[in-house]
């Protein structure tokens, strides 16, 4: 029995009007669109509001920090049961199943291209299904204790962002916080209590950074941070900002306050060194961070190099 054909499901016995209800629970209603590409492949963004708009607009719904995009470079709305992609007057173009196109009813499974770099696929999807599709991709890339982006994810990340400086000739940095004296937290409070200090500093962590800003657990009690087009001052200050805020938090855990401080190792590379690569910026920011805390910890230090970005 089809379930578009039913009228009134109370007048089924139990067993049908299960099924019928199981049938309309699981229908695609929705639509999504998933990364097709980059370090955030397989990220699931939901088309829920009437309108959702793509380009590198801080404002826009999805927004991408590539200078191939327009501002708003195309809007995704949803009327009528349909969801239909218009090109927002884009300089390089909307592209679906590789047509250029102004205007198109989207349809399950097609391709679009946004300008040079921007992939993403559409598909109608079920509640369940999104769930599904958002909880893989969130294991894939998150780190299961505090929600920032794993180890695995900053490695991809940072490599798309070193070959970005290198067409753009502009300056990336990689700022590395740890933690001071974390031991001797988790043997004086036990490691929930520790677990508890390294939520809380992710969340503030993600409070300080810009939206187009990573922030990642790098391992243990080390975070990172990879920051686009800074000055070694700008770097510096946001070191230090994030410093003073670890310094002023509070951390409330089995009626006990806790308070910890954070050494900070700030590193910058610009395209024309020579061994300018992912591995060197970390290394640069591992030996400023190692001398924060061999200097007494709780400070920030930049890496010599950095000095010259």
């Amino acid at each position: 029995m089809r379930a578009d054909t039913l009228t009134c499901p109370e007048t089924l016995d139990s067993k049908t009007r299960a099924n019928v209800l199981d049938l309309t629970v699981t229908c695609p209603d929705r639509g999504v669109l998933i990364e097709m590409s980059g370090a955030t492949a397989g990220r699931v963004h939901s088309l829920h509001s009437e309108e959702f708009s793509i380009g590198r607009g801080p404002e826009c719904t999805l927004f991408y920090d590539d200078k191939t995009l327009s501002r708003t470079h195309a809007t995704i709305r949803h009327t009528q049961g349909q969801y239909v992609l218009d090109d927002a007057g884009s300089l390089n173009g909307c592209f679906v199943n590789r047509e250029r196109v102004a205007h198109r009813v989207l349809n399950h499974g097609d391709r679009l291209r946004l300008a040079s770099g921007v992939r993403v696929q559409f598909q109608l999807v079920s509640e369940n299904e999104e769930k599904v599709l958002t909880h893989l991709y969130e294991a894939s890339v998150k780190d299961g204790l505090t929600g920032l982006h794993n180890r695995r994810c900053l490695d991809e990340r940072l490599q798309e962002e070193v070959s970005h400086a290198r067409r753009q000739d502009s300056p990336l940095f990689a700022l590395i916080v740890d933690v001071d004296h974390f031991k001797h937290v988790n043997d004086t409070f036990g490691h929930l209590a520790g677990d508890e200090i390294l939520r809380r500093m992710a969340d503030l962590l993600k409070d300080q950074a810009r939206r187009e800003d990573m922030v990642a657990r790098y391992g243990g009690e080390e975070f990172a941070l990879v920051v686009r087009n800074p000055t070694q001052k700008h770097a510096g200050q946001l070191g230090e900002r994030l410093r003073r805020a670890v310094e002023a938090m509070e951390v409330l855990f089995d009626d006990q306050s806790l308070k910890v401080t954070v050494s900070v190792g700030v590193s910058g590379l610009c395209a024309r060194d020579a061994d300018f690569s992912a591995a060197g910026l970390l290394a640069d920011a591992d030996q400023a961070l190692y001398k924060a805390k061999n200097d007494g910890r709780n400070r920030v230090v930049c890496a010599d190099r950095a000095e010259s970005v």
